[in-house]
Order: C-alpha cells, then sequence, then structure tokens
C-alpha cells in the first residue's frame, strides 16, 4: 500500500512541473522571440517480485514472466520549440527586426560584457554611445564592420557602433558630370538679346562649397547655330571666383568661338566711383600715349550705309581706331570676333567708305546722290499730264517734307516752303539730273541749285561720331580700382564710352573666345556638334585653376539632348549636375535616417542624399538548436549539446533567409495547446491525488480490523 502513496505522490510532483513548464509558456505569451517548452515524464525504478523464467523442454513447463510493480513517474526532460516560428507584428521601427527563417533556426548575436549569448528577440534600439542594442537588456549587438573600401569585411564579430562620429557625416563629392538639355527657339527674344538665354549649373568642390556656373546662349545669323558661352563662376556668396586667379574665361571654357555677351548687370558701380572709369581712360591716354576707340560694324553700317544699296560692312566685325594723345597718328584696323585681323581688302563686296590705307572711314553723300537713290527706290511720287496734241508727260515730285528732310540730314541751313511744287527730273543717258520748281529753278527763300549741289562728309573721327566708340578696359585693372561692388572676371572687358558732353557709359562684356558653337539640324532641331564635328560633350576645364590643392574637378557637360525648335517663343534648356545619377557632386551631409535590408546590412541615409553602409548584423546557426541553454532575458547560451559558435557567424541570406525591418517576432505559444496541456495536467494530478485518498481510506479500514 506504501508503493502506491509514493507513486501518486511522485504523480503530483510531475504534473504540478507540467504546470510549471505551462504557466511559463502562458506567462510569456506575449514575450518577443519566446520559445514554447513542453515536458514529458518517464516511469521511475520498477520493484521485481519474482524474475522471469524460460521454458523448460525436458519438463514441458512454459515461461513466466517477472512480477514488477512500479514505483511512479519522474520528470524526464523538457523539449524547447525553437524551429517553430512566432506570428510577425508590425510595428514600423527601423531596428525592430524579425528573423524569418528559410531551412535554418538562425540567432542574433549579442554580447553581455562578458560573453557572446545569442536571442531571437530582435527589439534593438541605438544607445547614447551609437552602439546597436538590445532594448531590454542593453547588450551590444554582434556584427561585421566596414573596411576602408566601404565593403563589409566578414571576420570575428564586434560591437556595431552605427552612429560613430565618423558615421554623422557624409563626404561631400566635387561635381564630375552634367547635362545640359531642353529647347532654344530662335524666336525667343533672350537668345537674341546681348545678354543670351541665361543657363545656370550649380556646381561642388572637393569640400562641398556650392557655386553656380553662369552660361549664356545665343543665337546667330545662320540658321541653327547658336554660341554657347562662359560669363562667370559665383561662390555661394554671388562673388566672382575668376578675379585674381590667372586663370581666364577662355582657358576654362570655349576654343575662341563665342561672342561677347553682355554682363552689365550684375556689376553696379561703388559709392565715390562714378568718375573712375573716366579716370582710367585718361591714365591710358597719358601711360601708353594713345587711345583705342572701338565700332561694331552694325554700329559703322548703321551710320555709313544707312539705305538697303548701301555697301555694308559683315556683322560681327569691330574697326579699331588708335589715336595719339596729340591727335596726329592714327591707326584703324578691321578685326573679327576673335580679334584677328579681317583684311577688308579681300572681302567679296568692296566697302568704299573704309580706307585702310589711309586709316580713314568717311564717305560723302550729295543732294543728287540720295534724291537718285531715292528715286531708285521708287520713294518719289510720279504724276502724268496729257499735253493739247494728246500725248503724256510724267513728271516726279519731291515734297517739301522730303527735301526738309534731306536738308536736316546733310546739314542744309535752308528750310523750304510746302508750296510751290517741286521737281526732280532724274538722269537721262548722258545727261544730268536736275531740280527745280514751278515756274523757275528757285523757291521763294529756298535755293534749289544751291540745294542740289550740297554735300557733306561724314568721317570717324569727328568728334560726334568718335565719341560713340567704346575704349576698352580689363577687368583686372577695375577690380583692383575697386570700380564696382563685386568684383569682375579679371578678363572681362568693360566698354567705356566717352560720349558727348562729359556724358558716359559703359557696358560690361565677357570675351569673345569664351565660348563654343552649338550647329544644329535645321532637318529635325537635334545637336548636330558643339565646337567640333562629332563633338556633343564639351568640357569646363576647372582644373586649369592656379591655385595649390585646387578644389576643382574637371566637368564634362553633355548637350546631346539639347535640342532647336520653335517652342510659342519660349526657350527651355537648362543645365543640371549629373549625368545618368553620376558625378552631380554633393555638400557634406549629416545622418538624417538608418536602415536595414533583408541581408541584415545597416544603411545610413545623409541629407546630401549618399547612402552609406555602416556594417552587417552576423547571425548564428546551430547544430541542435533545442540544446542552447536558456538563460533568460530572451536569451541562450551554448552547451556541449548544441555545437559552438565559431566567433565569426554567417550572413542572414546565405541560405534565403531573411531579416524583416520594422517587424517583430512574437512568441509561438499556442494558448488552444496550453489550455489543452493544462486540462490534461489537472486531470492527471487529480486522479494521483485520488490514488493517495483511497489508499488511505484503504489503510484506515486495516487499522480498523484491530478494533
Amino acid at each position: 500500500m506504501m508503493r502506491a502513496l509514493y507513486s501518486s505522490v511522485s504523480g503530483l510532483k510531475t504534473h504540478q512541473t507540467k504546470m510549471d513548464v505551462i504557466g511559463n509558456n502562458i506567462a510569456n505569451v506575449n514575450t518577443v522571440g519566446f520559445k514554447s517548452s513542453r515536458t514529458t515524464f518517464s516511469t521511475m525504478m520498477y520493484q521485481s517480485l519474482s524474475f522471469a523464467s524460460g521454458a523448460n523442454v525436458d519438463t514441458g513447463k512454459g515461461g513466466v514472466n517477472s512480477k514488477q510493480i512500479g514505483l511512479g513517474a519522474t520528470f524526464a526532460s523538457t523539449a524547447v520549440d525553437i524551429d517553430t516560428g512566432g506570428a510577425s507584428e508590425s510595428t514600423g521601427k527601423a531596428f525592430d527586426l524579425k528573423l524569418s527563417d528559410k531551412n535554418s533556426t538562425s540567432f542574433y548575436i549579442v554580447n553581455t560584457g562578458t560573453e557572446n549569448v545569442f536571442t531571437r528577440a530582435g527589439a534593438f534600439y541605438v544607445d547614447g554611445a551609437g552602439n546597436l542594442c538590445m532594448e531590454s537588456t542593453g547588450y551590444q549587438v554582434m556584427g561585421w564592420q566596414v573596411d576602408a573600401n566601404g565593403n563589409i569585411r566578414k571576420d570575428t564579430v564586434s560591437p556595431l557602433r552605427i552612429m560613430s562620429a565618423e558615421n554623422q557625416t557624409s563626404n561631400p563629392e566635387y561635381t564630375t558630370r552634367a547635362v545640359c538639355s531642353g529647347i532654344l527657339d530662335d524666336n525667343n527674344s533672350n537668345v537674341n538679346s546681348d545678354k543670351g538665354y541665361a543657363m545656370n549649373l550649380k556646381i561642388y568642390d572637393n569640400l562641398g562649397y556650392a557655386y553656380t556656373a553662369k552660361f549664356a546662349a545665343q543665337k546667330l545669323d545662320e540658321k541653327g547655330q547658336y554660341t554657347i558661352n562662359l560669363t562667370d563662376i559665383l561662390d555661394s556668396n554671388g562673388k566672382s571666383i575668376l578675379t585674381q586667379d590667372t586663370v581666364r574665361l577662355d582657358q576654362l571654357w570655349g576654343g575662341g568661338q563665342g561672342s561677347s555677351v553682355d554682363i552689365t548687370d550684375n556689376y553696379k558701380v561703388a559709392d565715390g566711383m562714378g568718375n573712375a572709369l573716366g579716370a582710367i581712360v585718361d591714365q591710358m591716354n597719358t601711360t601708353n600715349g594713345n587711345l583705342t576707340y572701338n565700332f561694331s560694324s552694325d554700329y559703322l553700317n548703321e551710320i555709313f550705309a544707312p539705305d538697303a544699296k548701301s555697301q555694308k560692312l559683315p556683322s560681327g566685325l569691330t574697326a579699331q581706331l588708335t589715336i595719339s594723345a596729340d591727335g596726329q597718328t592714327r591707326t584703324l584696323q578691321i578685326v573679327d570676333g576673335n580679334n584677328a585681323p579681317f583684311d577688308i581688302t579681300n572681302y567679296n563686296q568692296p566697302i568704299a567708305w573704309i580706307d585702310t590705307a589711309n586709316n580713314n572711314i568717311s564717305k560723302t553723300t550729295t543732294v543728287q546722290e540720295r534724291l537718285q537713290e531715292m528715286y531708285t527706290a521708287g520713294q518719289l511720287t510720279t504724276e502724268t499730264t496729257t499735253n493739247p496734241d494728246g500725248t503724256t508727260t510724267s513728271i516726279t515730285i519731291v515734297s517739301a517734307d522730303q527735301i526738309n528732310a534731306l536738308a536736316q540730314e546733310l546739314g542744309f541751313a535752308g528750310t523750304c516752303p510746302t508750296t510751290p511744287r517741286i521737281i526732280y527730273t532724274p538722269a537721262a543717258a548722258g545727261g544730268t539730273a536736275s531740280l527745280g520748281g514751278e515756274g523757275g529753278a528757285t523757291v521763294t527763300g529756298f535755293d534749289l541749285n544751291t540745294f542740289f549741289g550740297h554735300s557733306q562728309t561724314i568721317n570717324l573721327f569727328d568728334a560726334q561720331y568718335l565719341n560713340q566708340g567704346y575704349i576698352t578696359i580689363t577687368g583686372e585693372v577695375v577690380n583692383d580700382r575697386g570700380v564696382f561692388t563685386t568684383d569682375v572676371p579679371k578678363d572681362a572687358e568693360i566698354r567705356y564710352v566717352r560720349g558727348e558732353g562729359g556724358a558716359w557709359s559703359y557696358t560690361v562684356v565677357t570675351p569673345s573666345t569664351d565660348g563654343y558653337r552649338a550647329q544644329f539640324s535645321t532637318a529635325d532641331g537635334s545637336l548636330t556638334y558643339i565646337g567640333s564635328e562629332g563633338n556633343k560633350t564639351q568640357t569646363l576645364r576647372l582644373s586649369n585653376f592656379q591655385l595649390q590643392d585646387n578644389p576643382f574637378s574637371d566637368i564634362e557637360i553633355d548637350f546631346s539632348t539639347l535640342k532647336n525648335l520653335s517652342n510659342g517663343g519660349s526657350s527651355t534648356a537648362a543645365m543640371a549636375g549629373g549625368n545618368a545619377g553620376e558625378g552631380e557632386g554633393k555638400q557634406v551631409g549629416t545622418m538624417i535616417g538608418l536602415s536595414v535590408d533583408q541581408s541584415g546590412r545597416i544603411y545610413g541615409s545623409y541629407s546630401n542624399g549618399n547612402t552609406t553602409l555602416l556594417g552587417q548584423i552576423a547571425v548564428a546557426r546551430f547544430a541542435n538548436a533545442s540544446g542552447l541553454e536558456s538563460i533568460g532575458e530572451n536569451c541562450y547560451r551554448t552547451t556541449m549539446n548544441s555545437g559552438q559558435f565559431d566567433g565569426i557567424g554567417v550572413e542572414m541570406d546565405s541560405d534565403g533567409s531573411t531579416i524583416d525591418s520594422g517587424t517583430l517576432e512574437m512568441s509561438n505559444v499556442d494558448l488552444a495547446t496550453e489550455f489543452t496541456m493544462m486540462i490534461t495536467t489537472q486531470r492527471g494530478y487529480q486522479a494521483n491525488s485520488r490514488v493517495i485518498s483511497t489508499s488511505d481510506s484503504i489503510l484506515e479500514e486495516l487499522v480498523n480490523l484491530k478494533r
């Protein structure tokens, strides 16, 4: 009877242990990464009352089994259901990480400060020192570091300090590539102006400082031709960086195919420097003994060849008149847009009013010549009268207004009355032209004969014309004098016009060599070339800066997508750093975010758009993961039966497994199973207690036999 009591006691103990395991499972039903356990029982020793005997052939007696009575149950083992994953809990936090296993069970490696232990609980955070740690314990998450080339070095795991001082910022990058795209419309007012159509390119140096390279596109006379000029490079404070350095605009950009772009609006004369330009010109005259006056061919044509029939100077040329300080020596030179001499004597259309041999530009105009030109152009009125004999006579009438306009143009002093009519007789073959009023060759108060014979010589050296020519002052000179509030590029030209009566004006232009010619197809508007045949890119040669430790890199600008099309008079051409996602250049960036990909790689995102690899979370796998020892705090330690950790670990996606960011692994406790197990455990406990109470009753009856 005592055996029954003690067997039932062992049953109570084992079922109590099972309830302890069930209770622990249910208690951790919401513990992140918790793995449920189950218990197994085994029988205790058996008491043998008799041993088994075999069959006896001689006596014919059969074998007898042994007689054994069990002495109860004992707690055999707990088995952790470590291979079954828990459900996913979405949190949205970057460092809530769930291990989604494919073939093997993986564990995060964390360090307690004295040893590496393992966990499935992926609720991590970044501590004050920048280390990735467990939220619950502060244990540091272990992984692999990044080498000097930015690649993961798979070596002995170490703490992932992902927000170290060096990781807080992302290094700047200088600009190496750019693209110019959009449309240049011939009818756009800007492309036809002296200032050109402006395009800005934002660039960066190797320290992340930003600059603005300013370009201008101008339409040329020939169909489909433009020039693309560099007009300045400004720092972040709006100041030109081309003011003191030895480099010139055309050394950075251009091959002598540009034009002089008007950049006057960018510069203002400083306070107290109103007469500075005039003083510089006077000093040039005193120092050099001469001054050079420059006249554009368009201005000369306007003065010396105003009508359609006149012989005109080709557009784009400049007449340079140099006069000595005493006014006795004069030199005339015609130059092209690159300041190269232009031989006017070999030009296919002789220009009669330019006398390079005698260094003079002049033209004598007579009333007779002007009236003949007007007659030929159909600007005079023709009247037809019928004679008594029936024949007709045609006469040409010059109005008094036309006479007075010519008189004013050619400097004739008189004023012609509005009546009578004035008749112009053009020159017949072998004859001469004449001018007379009705009733005689004179008009009261106006001498037609004198007027008809009047002439005027227009000479470029006359003061009224000479003062319209500009005198060139270099940007380097005005910068030294502080003429403008902001320094100009040192090779820019300040075109100073003295004017009449002391009035003066100025224009600031770029040199005509700081550009490339862009040729577009007249068939489809696509770019044929820029600079020379076959080129659709050009280089902004910033390496030419004569600076110690030049912070710039050359920038290749791609023009292949630029088009010359009709766009309602609107041009959309623009420049942008980078091409095909490369070479844009960047400022220094500050960290604005962290993320983890499915292989455990940790990336930092920065304000300059960079994404940098900061490290990788390594995982551990074991031959017998169930053999790990649970040490509390959601962590495990290796045992002799689990297999050992090699100190390096493996990559999570090596077998197709993933780390899911923004998600936690919930407990794998199944409440339905636990409640069912709790019911069966309760029944077992109750049954064992009934055995004890029944045995007690039997013993009580046995004791009562004595009574």
